[in-house]
């Protein structure tokens, strides 16, 4: 008997930099949910999914779990507790309790963070005040709920180390250097290894690759980190973290801006890369601030923040030293690697292009070992505790951008589909879990919040096995320089290749099994490939012969069901629509069966006399093959065969993608960007 269950109202709110703790550390806890599940067991076990609550307790439980042990009358007592907690800055993790003369407990927590130009600590309070964290925190933590080891890991996205670009991985030798190396064994130019450089310190983070440790400018000065001659532009750079003085006052790279003391251009350019590596620096405190928190301390407006990626408001200020093409530093920070030998982020130089999302690996490699050379993607370094979750879910969001909703199937069922928008994949949670890639108590941690949506897909892609499909016709396209997958009709749409080629490989399509979806693998039929905008209404109506072909042709008068060249023959099927199916379905494994859709090659239609020898004749001959197809990629003619053997199968789905690239305007520049792509 079919149950239902329902996910509810679960929103997974999945922040840039959120980190959801086992023992329950939630900054913005999501809502609860319930998952549409095939089996009653996920049902049963996501029905204990309540609201968090608070527990109110007596006072003597309460000072229990506050750690005072002397036994209390079971009588109202008044008691008075001040609490002071404060991260400061040593290098051991430790943690003091001492008490006050009028009884007052004092507690104090060290911890390792070492920032520079930071006031010696910072307590909780003042960080409640920078909304950095919320008063529910802190009564988790005098309630002993959570520990500060715990509140400090999720402050550490602020008062960490920044996720600036700290040197360069040479791809051929697995070995890390700095940029000034870079520039002086010529991989880079040295106005570019000095622009990274200036990154690095107004972001308050010069690296010393050996250590992965960071410092002032004076101080890698000191230790022979970086050039004297660079000293008076670092020093410059390095006052979006000090702060600019102006009228006695220390200002913000904003505020500098807006006091005309500092270039607006360089002034955005600097707020893009502190937004990219962590958030805005306060130069008061020395902490990070997110961009939305900025603009209410005024750090940030909202028009420069909303404008902050607008190319004609404030171009792209950095070039990619790869390709030469202008780029923003959020987006170079997408290529870089994370080298766990010093927790630094590198920009990969080589032919190898480690960080490209390709359609033949469901992930790209992510992480290194610079000393060992082991290269592997931000799962596996998590899963073998590389690096940190904080870290795993960064790298994740470099990579992906996963989103969840919920629909009606096809057969009216709710399911839930979990969407990379970046990469055109696509995970119905059902099906994963019916599957056994994906185990109740998996998903269980997944609907409290313990599970994020990244550590979700990686669980099912990593027991995924998928075969490819060797019948597939051209299933979408590859976007070479997106990186992602699209239907042939987005490729149609949005330019990359006519309409008249994205009829013939909708046509194959439809005349070997139904219309593909290349995000998720399935293949549907024109009224679901209508519904879920894989087809328009135009193209729906030309590929209804293609479909009929697929199901078989009735005979009018005996009501027997007709091959595609049987009903071509008795002229029930229109001839140039016919020869274009019996290429495309004999080019993807052989003839279909009608009646049982298995395969049957040409020689075994030829014995059974289903078509006669001049039939069999033409199929046989290479001119057959007419070049009825514009390639997506070089935008030259080419056969269905043709295509086939340039295509790629889909790691993903098992299905063939041709790649694709499309031309931006005219001139030298898009030259440059197409020739780049191509040779990809």
């Amino acid at each position: 008997m079919e149950k239902e269950n329902i996910l509810g109202d679960k929103q997974v709110k999945q922040d840039k930099m959120e980190i959801i703790h086992s023992r329950g550390l939630q900054l913005d806890s999501p809502t609860k949910k319930t998952l549409n599940s095939s089996t009653s067991e996920a049902h049963a076990l996501l029905q204990k999914d309540k609201p968090d609550e608070f527990i109110t307790t007596t006072t003597q439980a309460s000072m229990a779990l506050r750690g005072l042990t002397e036994k209390i009358p079971n009588e109202k007592h008044s008691i008075s507790e001040t609490r002071t907690y404060q991260i400061t800055e040593t290098c051991g993790t430790s943690e003091k309790s001492t008490t006050s003369r009028g009884g007052n407990l004092s507690v104090l927590y060290s911890t390792s963070t070492k920032l520079a130009d930071l006031k010696s600590s910072t307590s909780i309070q003042y960080l409640i005040k920078l909304e950095l964290l919320d008063e529910e925190i802190l009564h988790k933590l005098e309630m002993g709920l959570i520990t500060m080891e715990e509140v400090q890991a999720s402050l550490a996205q602020y008062v960490g180390k920044p996720a600036a670009i700290a040197g360069v991985y040479v791809e051929s030798s697995k070995k890390k250097i700095s940029f000034l190396e870079a520039a002086d064994k010529g991989l880079l130019a040295k106005t570019y290894a000095l622009e990274f450089l200036e990154t690095q310190a107004a972001t308050g983070s010069l690296t010393d690759l050996a250590t992965g440790k960071t410092y002032s400018v004076l101080e890698a000065l000191e230790r022979g980190i970086i050039e004297t001659g660079l000293k008076d532009k670092l020093l410059e750079a390095e006052k979006a973290v000090s702060g600019f003085i102006h009228a006695g006052k220390k200002l913000s790279v904003f505020q500098a801006i807006e006091e005309r003391i500092l270039d607006r251009f360089k002034g955005k350019k600097i707020i893009e890369v502190q937004v990219s590596t962590g958030g805005l620096i306060n130069p008061e405190t020395g902490v990070r601030v997110p961009a939305s928190i900025a603009v209410d301390q005024g750090l940030l407006n909202k028009e420069t923040l909303q404008s902050l990626y607008d190319p004609t408001s404030n171009p792209k200020g950095f070039y990619n030293p790869v390709t030469g093409q202008k780029a923003y530093y959020s987006e170079l920070l997408k290529t870089c690697l994370y080298d766990i030998d010093g927790g630094v982020f590198l920009f990969p130089f080589g032919d190898r292009h480690l960080t490209n999302t390709s359609p033949i690996s469901s992930h790209r490699v992510s992480v290194v070992s610079s000393s060992r050379g082991i290269e592997m993607s931000a799962y596996e370094a998590f899963k073998r505790k590389h690096i940190d979750k904080r870290t795993y879910m960064f790298l994740s969001q470099q990579e992906c951008d996963w989103q969840e909703k919920s629909i009606v199937d096809d057969n009216g069922s709710p399911c839930h589909i979990i969407t990379d928008v970046k990469s055109g994949r696509q995970l119905r949670l059902e099906s994963a879990l019916s599957q056994r890639f994906l185990e109740t108590s998996e998903l269980e941690s997944y609907s409290s919040g313990l599970l994020s949506i990244y550590e979700i897909a990686d669980i099912i892609f990593s027991k995924m096995v998928v075969m490819e499909d060797v019948n597939s016709p051209i299933a979408g396209l590859w976007d070479v320089t997106q990186r992602k997958r699209l239907s042939v009709l987005q490729g149609f749409q949005q330019g990359f290749t006519d309409r008249a080629t994205a009829l013939r490989l909708l046509e194959a399509q439809a005349c070997t099994g139904g219309i593909c979806d290349p995000s998720s693998g399935e293949r549907v039929t024109l009224t679901n490939a209508l519904k879920r905008g894989l087809l328009d209404e135009s193209l729906a109506q030309q590929l209804q012969k293609f479909e009929q072909a697929f199901n078989g042709i009735s005979h009018p008068k005996t009501s027997k069901t007709l091959f595609v060249p049987q009903a071509v023959q008795e002229g029930l099927f229109p001839k140039d629509a016919g020869f274009r199916c019996i290429e495309f379905q004999l080019l993807t494994g052989g003839f279909i069966n009608p009646d049982t859709h298995d395969r049957v090659s040409l020689e075994e239609v030829i014995q059974s006399g289903l078509v006669d020898k001049a039939t069999a004749s033409v199929l046989k001959d290479e001119k057959f093959h007419s070049k009825s197809l514009t390639c997506p990629k070089t935008k030259r003619r080419i056969t269905f065969r043709e295509a086939l053997e340039r295509s790629v199968y889909d790691c993903h789905t098992g299905l063939r993608l041709l790649e694709a690239t499309k031309v931006h305007g005219f001139g030298a520049k898009s030259a440059f960007h197409y020739v780049w792509t191509y040779k990809q």
